[in-house]
């Protein structure tokens, strides 16, 4: 795989990191998952993928961010909680290194840990209590200028944008992009999360029911998710979920396994959910 790897990087010098994991994945032609395979990569060429994104964001930034925000991601659920907050700090850094955005990475920094902040005290004002907590945050001050936190707090609140009313920035493109999910194993680990923490009380069979139509919706053809930087991991995710979509006992079949259901007869709040998923996606 180092190999692979290698070869491909030394023929395509202008991939990214991203870029040059999936291809050398691709070019496998293995039944593993990618997550799976990456990590293998990574350990390979012992590359710290977090450390290896994150090398241009001032340290002092980074400290007062573990410090002072990273607590707040305690109280969400755990769909929303501090793995999500990694992988959309990774995704960030990966979508800007793919469409070679060249974005401030302090700021992108701070945007990615900041954006779900206050998802515990209203998920549908979110963005709008993020938003507004940061500019509220006195630290963030010694680290931007006036302009710069205006466009951070504009991204942060267009995160949750719709298409009739788009990002007003490539920061806000950016995080809106880099908030989606990338695998099915993720969608269904955290929708789960957050079912336990909205709907508790409903029934398994019940549930799975609601989540076929629901993700039917976010996922067709008609009416994708926003997408504003569409990369090749994120479009083979869409084909496989759709294709899984099409097959619902195969989807309900599939999200009981990675939850660890097996009796559907139960309410969601009877099982805990995927306790330890974070150890899968430590590295991300």
């Amino acid at each position: 795989m180092k190999e692979k790897f290698l070869k491909l990087k030394e023929e395509n010098p202008d991939y990214s990191l991203d870029q040059l994991l999936y291809h050398t994945y691709q070019s496998l032609g293995t039944d593993l998952p990618f997550e799976q395979i990456k990590i293998d990569i990574l350990n390979d060429l012992e590359i710290d993928e977090m450390e290896y994104y994150l090398k241009g964001v001032n340290t002092k930034l980074r400290e007062y961010v573990e410090k002072h925000v990273w607590p707040y991601w305690e109280f969400n659920d755990k769909g929303h909680g501090p793995i999500h907050r990694m992988e959309v700090t990774r995704r960030v850094f990966a979508l800007n290194e793919t469409f070679h955005l060249e974005l401030d990475p302090d700021m992108l920094y701070v945007i990615a840990n900041w954006h779900d902040v206050g998802k515990y005290i209203d998920h549908k004002k979110h963005h709008l209590i993020a938003a507004e907590k940061f500019m509220e945050d006195e630290g963030m001050k010694q680290f931007f200028s006036d302009s710069q936190r205006k466009i951070i707090k504009a991204a942060i609140e267009d995160h949750r944008s719709s298409k009739e009313d788009a990002p007003r920035s490539d920061y806000g493109k950016l995080i809106s992009s880099a908030d989606r999910n990338t695998t099915i194993e993720m969608v269904f680990i955290r929708s789960f999360f957050v079912a336990k923490d909205r709907m508790p009380d409903m029934n398994i069979e019940e549930y799975l029911d609601y989540t076929v139509d629901r993700l039917r919706k976010r996922y067709s053809l008609e009416n994708p998710e926003n997408m504003f930087f569409e990369d090749d991991v994120y479009q083979v995710f869409l084909k496989d979920m759709r294709n899984l979509l099409a097959r619902p006992d195969d989807f309900k079949n599939l999200y009981c396994e990675i939850n660890h259901i097996t009796d559907r007869s139960k309410n969601v709040d009877f099982y805990p959910g995927v306790v330890d998923y974070g150890k899968v996606y430590q590295k991300c």
